[in-house]
């Protein structure tokens, strides 16, 4: 009997740890502080639909006194403008196929930067955007934003709450273009990859997982035991500039944090990184309201 009840508490205490997993808010203490906040894994190219479906998102959001985003300037009076001074660019042309060359310019016709003011870097991460968006399917066609934290940071000002960001606009595009040896020469194949993996809109069920999951039953497996490999340099060098501005943030109010998922994953994620700090960092279930 005594043996049969021992067997019924690790199942039941394995079985809600697997559960507890199935969420992307997770709630933040720390002893001493008196503070409760909260962090959000966010998707960029998803509807705000998904949040208006999820109320307590937004409720637990207006409940706190700062909400702490990657960036919260505006993107257009920054980036977009230096990006539309720089000269045209057309070496793409050159590097690519003639039919993905017109897929390509047809296709951004309407981007508010040029295909000719983007680096070979810059181009392949707004094509994985364009097929998230389009061939995953993560906003609806009623949606009014299609972007998940600038429709957050949009509830926040509208709130009259206090936003920071963790970094700025040009630490983002900096960080994008940090991989100095991805010109054309070696970025042909990898942009040609995504053109005609949007083009014919392949190998969805492979590329749409994680937004499929994101969007479905969100059963991350956070790996919080595994390693941080080099190829995720770019997510290492951001966790470890923002961990010391998201700590005194913690320390001092009650805070939502909304930032991209995969910077929660592994050892060097900032679920880890807060608990070796002596934050708890728990599970918080999110269901559709």
């Amino acid at each position: 009997m005594k043996s049969r009840f021992l067997l019924f508490l690790i199942l039941f205490f394995n079985i809600h740890y697997l559960c507890a997993q199935k969420t992307i808010l997770w709630k933040v203490e720390k002893e001493g502080t008196g503070k409760v906040s909260y962090l959000l894994g966010t998707m960029h190219q998803v509807g705000n639909s998904f949040i208006d479906e999820r109320p307590k998102i937004k409720e637990l959001l207006l409940r706190s006194k700062i909400a702490v985003f990657e960036s919260v300037e505006d993107k257009k009076k920054t980036i977009i403008d230096v990006m539309n001074q720089r000269p045209d660019d057309f070496s793409y042309r050159n590097n690519l196929d003639k039919k993905d060359v017109q897929f390509l310019e047809s296709v951004s016709s309407d981007w508010t930067v040029p295909v000719s003011k983007l680096s070979p870097a810059e181009l392949a991460v707004k094509l994985e955007q364009l097929y998230v968006l389009d061939v995953c399917e993560t906003a609806k066609p009623t949606d009014t934003w299609k972007h998940l934290d600038d429709y957050l940071l949009s509830l926040a000002k509208n709130g009259g709450m206090k936003t920071e960001g963790l970094e700025t606009n040009s630490d983002q595009f900096n960080a994008i273009n940090a991989q100095r040896d991805f010109n054309w020469q070696n970025a042909k194949e990898a942009v040609s990859a995504r053109i005609e993996n949007l083009r014919g809109k392949k190998n969805k069920n492979r590329l749409c997982r994680i937004s499929q999951t994101y969007l479905g039953d969100m059963n991350f497996d956070y790996q919080f035991g595994v390693q941080c490999a080099g190829n995720d340099a770019m997510v290492i060098n951001r966790n470890k500039t923002w961990l010391p501005k998201i700590s005194a943030i913690l320390d001092n109010d009650n805070a939502f944090i909304a930032v991209g998922l995969m910077h929660l994953f592994g050892d060097c994620g900032l679920i880890s990184e807060l608990r070796k700090q002596g934050y708890t960092v728990t599970p918080d279930p999110l269901p559709k309201a």
